[in-house]
């Protein structure tokens, strides 16, 4: 039954994708008929007239005076959405390399005119790697450990120069806190994905020190087409998408484009599925040629559960006495498990240009993302430490409830003018933002079964006896009323940034004053003599700060662009120490960064390389609580040193490439708990490489042909205590294509060689492992 309904829903998510075919094939205009040839008829033995000559000038004259006959041909559009650059910030990124962005700078500025490290993956990129996450997208860019805690159905978690980053869409904040209020952006609604790294506080507000992570919805184009795409591939990975763009009106005032998803799939893990059922809505209204109004929607469905399970570093880092490891496809929860999340959005962007130097931009959106989890994991990881003991193929479970949501609304709105003063030229961003989280959850957690009964390596998934003590509020997996969080954040924050040039100087100011009310209530947990799910822990704090940014940059002719940066980062922090620990709310997080670097492209070429050094300080990181790992606490000052270069773009009129390296030194400055001054930075290779190339056939046999390659390599990383190295990991994928006016065909392959890996070991004793391979074959029919 549960298998009808879900190839039920993708169906009905085909026969609405077909739907949207025939209304913008609806749309194209009709062919002119074809003007016929005068007839001229004559009248039998009638005498012909005598003609007069006519001189050569006036001949021509009068042929040039007489209309063509013929229609004009209009260019033929190539079937599809549109891939050419547009020029903008938000538009489609022609190859591997963007040549504009707003991420950075909140302005239409060349990527080469901003003092920072940007990297953005358009669409082209994403289709040829076979993207499906974000997590994948980001996979090759340096300095960005993409899946940090491996395979995950619930969350795109990733670290960058050593710091979680922030997510962003369309330049406002969607998640503040990936595994309860956050959801898994479907990548086939982005234009792009951007990561700017370092601090971006002074336009973002709360912005982390390592960088932030902003994708750029499609939006309507103006143009009539589209594309549908069916997708097959392992673990029974069904897919269809589909994405159409055309006018409303023929006066091109509105158009429209939506794009769908719809997945049936199975993943890695026994008995998880991963459906999806997804659309992005989107309508433009341009009054006229200085106004554009956009309100897109995002509604999207997901039922899956935990991919990860805590699982101990015996049997996963190392094998157990037997010599075995844990399968990747080890189930450790139950089989009717489930993590389900919906999401429902609206997002409106407003741009008006009053004259040649004045503009204002708008941006604001609701976002409401509720998830019900149900989750059984291994909860007795420190076990392994004895080796001889009799349950090391057996686990003690616990059984996880919750019922979450959050409701979120954000709004941007700025001033952007350009002038003149004397020889130095100004372009001056000022603007306010707001943004108000509110979040609820409720929750139970207790121990499952008779301790250490359930065997990792032969499971029997018919032990489910709840033991009576629980390990929090609650007493059965309905009773989530007595164990509540509430938590309401607001922030308001105005900023004013100045981007100037004079000759060949580059320069960039920024100062923003932050104001945040954070109000949080905690239910008592019990265990320290409290009344268990009683709201009794209220946390009122009110935070502010100012933050600055500066940067210079100086553009030679032959299109190196070398920068000197400084930025600041200012994160309040939602949520409280353990009551063990005193109870009090947390500190905000701070921090600083100094960066030098160059931006080189060559005039005229689509090939960039871009590097940059840099040096980071970052004060109150949150960690595990080893006193109660449902909790966090509080660390001081991280230092974090690094490097990184790039190299992306057409290398030669058949081969695009992307490559890159970094090093990143992320280093504890003062031991607390198992966290030990001058030790790197759990989950955080110090060594990161990649590279990656398609190669697009020219000759006559073979013109449409395209084969790719690439291999990532993942250095060691350690746990906090720097006693357990996770070992380094080189991993290879691969893609073929065809592609001709109208279709494409494409197969893509990733981690080739099936390698078992380790993405992260905790001191506390679990480990994560990372993704099994995984082929996908599609075809996609553009018109």
């Amino acid at each position: 039954m549960r298998l009808r309904r879900r190839n039920a829903a993708l169906a009905a998510c085909i026969s609405l994708s077909c739907v949207s075919v025939d209304l913008a094939l609806a749309q194209e205009p009709e062919t002119e008929a074809t003007a016929l040839p005068p007839v001229t008829v004559e009248t039998q033995g009638a005498a012909p007239k005598t003609k007069k000559k006519v001189s050569k000038k006036k001949a021509s004259t009068a042929a040039a005076s007489v209309p063509s006959q013929q229609p004009a041909v209009a260019p033929e559009k190539p079937a599809g959405i549109p891939r050419a650059s547009d020029g903008t910030a938000n538009g489609p990124v022609e190859g591997y390399v963007a040549q504009n962005t707003a991420t950075g700078i909140k302005t239409n500025a060349p990527l080469k005119e901003i003092p920072q490290s940007i990297s953005v993956v358009g669409t082209e990129q994403m289709r040829d790697q076979g993207v499906q996450s974000v997590s994948e997208a980001l996979r090759y860019v340096p300095g960005v450990v993409a899946e940090s805690f491996g395979m995950d159905s619930r969350t795109d978690g990733q670290f960058i120069r050593g710091s979680k980053p922030a997510s962003f869409l369309d330049g406002l904040r969607s998640n503040y806190n990936e595994f309860w209020y956050g959801y898994r952006q479907e990548t086939y609604f982005r234009e792009r994905i951007e990561v700017l790294r370092g601090p971006a506080s002074v336009l973002y507000g709360q912005a982390p020190v390592g960088g932030i992570i902003n994708a750029v919805s499609k939006r309507p184009t103006g143009e009539t087409g589209g594309e549908i795409s069916f997708e097959y591939g392992t673990f029974d990975f069904k897919q269809m998408k589909f994405d159409t763009s055309g006018l409303v009106t023929t006066d091109g005032k509105w158009s429209y484009r939506v794009a769908g998803v719809g997945r049936v799939a199975d993943t890695q893990v026994d008995f998880v599925e991963d459906d999806r059922f997804a659309i992005q809505p989107g309508i433009t209204w341009k009054p006229d040629s200085d106004t554009t109004i956009t309100l897109l929607g995002e509604f999207q469905r997901d039922r899956t559960a935990p991919t990860q399970f805590n699982l101990p570093r015996i049997g996963t880092l190392y094998p157990n006495p037997k010599g075995r490891y844990i399968p990747r496809s080890r189930n450790v929860g139950m089989p009717n498990d489930f993590y389900n999340t919906d999401v429902a959005a609206g997002t409106l962007l407003v741009e008006h240009q009053f004259n040649a130097w004045l503009k204002i931009n708008h941006a604001s959106r609701y976002s409401d993302v509720h998830n019900e989890y149900d989750a059984h994991y291994n909860t007795d990881w420190n076990w392994m430490f004895d080796f001889g003991r009799a349950r090391e193929a057996v686990a003690l479970r616990a059984h996880d409830a919750a019922v979450n949501d959050a409701r979120t609304f954000n709004q941007d709105t700025n001033v952007e003018a350009k002038f003149a003063t004397g020889a130095l030229s100004h372009q001056v961003l000022a603007g306010i933002d707001y943004a108000n989280f509110n979040a609820k959850r409720g929750y139970t957690s207790r121990i499952v079964g008779d301790p250490w009964t359930f065997n990792l390596y032969n499971p029997d998934y018919s032990i489910n006896a709840e033991v009576t003590n629980t390990l929090i509020c609650g007493s059965n997996a309905d009773d989530l009323v007595r164990c509540r969080d509430k938590q309401e954040m607001t922030q308001t924050g105005i900023y004013l940034q100045d981007q100037m040039r004079i000759g060949n100087w580059i320069g960039v100011v920024g100062v923003r004053k932050d104001w945040v009310d954070n109000y949080t209530v905690v239910s008592n947990r019990n265990g320290y003599g409290q009344t268990a799910g009683k709201l009794e822990q209220l946390e009122k704090k009110k935070d502010d700060a100012v933050t600055y940014r500066a940067g210079l940059m100086y553009e030679f002719a032959f299109g190196l662009t070398p920068y000197i940066s400084y930025g600041e980062s200012f994160v309040p922090l939602p949520g409280t120490w353990s009551p063990a620990n005193g109870g009090k709310g947390f500190d905000p997080q701070t921090g600083r960064m100094y960066e030098a670097g160059f931006k080189f492209q060559p005039k005229g070429s689509n090939f960039a390389i871009n590097g940059s050094v840099f040096d980071i300080a970052e004060n109150g990181r949150l960690v595990g609580d080893p006193r109660s790992t449902l909790y966090q606490r509080q660390l001081g000052d991280v230092s974090i040193k690094g490097f990184e270069i790039e190299a992306t773009g057409q290398l030669t009129q058949n081969l695009k490439v992307m490559g890159g390296y970094s090093y990143t030194q992320a280093e504890y400055d003062e031991t607390s708990g198992v966290h030990v001054r001058g030790t790197q930075i759990e989950s955080m290779p110090k060594h990161l490489a990649s590279l990656w190339g398609v190669w697009e056939f020219d000759q006559p046999a073979l013109k449409g042909w395209s084969v790719g390659g690439g291999a990532r390599y993942i250095g060691s990383s350690w746990d906090e205590s720097h006693k357990y190295e996770v070992p380094s990991v080189t991993l290879y994928d691969a893609m073929i294509a065809y592609e001709n006016e109208n279709w494409r065909w494409q197969i893509t392959g990733r981690n080739l060689e099936d390698k078992y890996y380790v993405t992260t070991c905790l001191a506390r004793g679990d480990c994560w492992l990372g993704a099994s391979r995984t082929i996908i074959t599609g075809i996609t029919y553009k018109y």
